[in-house]
């Protein structure tokens, strides 16, 4: 399993195998992103919910045919009444596809397509892919149930937001990072506009204080 970070809250990650899995692609419009929406291609799309910044370039890149969108129900009713695969789910639900076990978990956050239509609850994603474990925890606030997603899963790669305004900030990041207690904490959601600026070096920093280990990727790194 590889997994790269695409800037914002976008990720690549590829199997042993070699399916190809991207969650929340929002390229085109990040001018932090390493690649357009053209240069990424994807079995998968995993979509946490439909605010622009995430759904982003997901429509660009699925191809007809080949690419299925996972995200929750009303989201994917939505991009199925466009034509697209889909696989259903909700929050608590999880399903074994042929490349691993995917499990939605809560996120504390909204959900509205950019064209203003309701879309469902946000969501964070646990997936377990070739014996890893990665908690992308979408766009969120602190929550103490986070606690119970760390007691469940011995989750390797934590993908946590850190510029807060809209989602948790440095200091709300550490203390989701003290109760999943991941191998290794990697910092996303910073630095794409004004709003959300913040340090990544002061989070690994911080997380390093506290006993866990942390990666800061610069968009196009892999993990």
């Amino acid at each position: 399993m590889k997994l790269r970070y695409l800037g914002h809250s976008a990720f690549q990650i590829v199997s042993s195998s070699g399916t190809e899995i991207v969650i929340d692609p929002f390229l085109d419009n990040n001018p932090l992103a390493p690649f357009k929406s053209h240069q990424v291609s994807a079995d998968y799309i995993i979509i946490t919910h439909a605010h622009g910044d995430h759904i982003g370039d997901a429509l660009k890149i699925a191809e007809t045919g080949k690419t299925t969108f996972v995200c929750v129900s009303e989201l994917a009713g939505m991009l199925a009444n466009q034509g697209h695969k889909t696989h259903a789910m909700q929050i608590g639900g999880a399903f074994t596809f042929s490349f691993g076990r995917l499990k939605l978990v809560p996120a504390l956050h909204g959900s509205m397509t950019p064209d203003g239509r309701y879309a469902g609850l946000a969501a964070g994603v646990v997936l377990s892919i070739d014996g890893k474990c990665i908690y992308h925890c979408g766009d969120t606030g602190l929550f103490g149930d986070m606690r119970l997603i760390g007691e469940m899963f011995d989750v390797d790669y934590m993908l946590v937001p850190i510029g807060g305004n809209y989602t948790m900030d440095i200091g709300d990041a550490i203390y989701a990072v003290r109760m999943i207690n991941p191998k290794i904490a990697i910092p996303m959601h910073y630095n794409t506009f004004d709003l959300i600026r913040a340090d990544p070096e002061s989070f690994a920093k911080q997380v390093k204080e506290h006993g866990y280990s942390t990666q800061v990727l610069s968009p196009g790194d892999w993990a």
